[in-house]
C-alpha cells in the first residue's frame, strides 16, 4: 500500500483556512474572488451560505470589513448579471409552516 503525503492545508480545519483567509486577504480581494468562483457552485444556496460565514468572519474581526465585503460581493456579482447574496436568513426557530 502506498501512503501519500498530506499537505498542510489537509491537516488544517476548514475555519483555520478562512480565518487564515480574510487575515491575508482584504475584503475586497476575496469579494472578487467569490464572485469569480461562482459558477463552481451546483447549489446557489452553499455559495450564498459561505459567503454569509465569510461575512461573519471579516464582520467578528472589524465589523466595517464585513460590510465592505458584502458590498463589494454584491457589486461584483450584479456586475456579472447574477442575483446579489441572500443575506438575512431567518433561521429554523423564526421559520413557521403556513396553517
Amino acid at each position: 500500500m502506498i501512503a501519500t503525503a498530506q499537505t498542510l492545508s489537509d491537516r488544517v480545519s476548514t475555519h483555520a483556512r478562512w480565518d487564515l483567509a480574510i487575515r491575508t486577504a482584504s475584503p475586497a480581494r476575496l469579494a472578487r474572488t467569490f464572485a469569480a468562483e461562482l459558477g463552481q457552485f451546483y447549489d446557489r444556496r452553499e455559495f450564498d451560505a459561505l459567503a454569509r460565514r465569510v461575512r461573519d468572519l471579516y464582520a467578528t474581526r472589524d465589523p466595517e470589513h464585513g460590510g465592505t465585503f458584502r458590498a463589494r460581493l454584491d457589486r461584483r456579482l450584479h456586475d456579472r448579471y447574477y442575483d446579489p447574496v441572500v443575506w438575512d436568513v431567518a433561521g429554523p426557530a423564526t421559520h413557521r409552516p403556513a396553517a
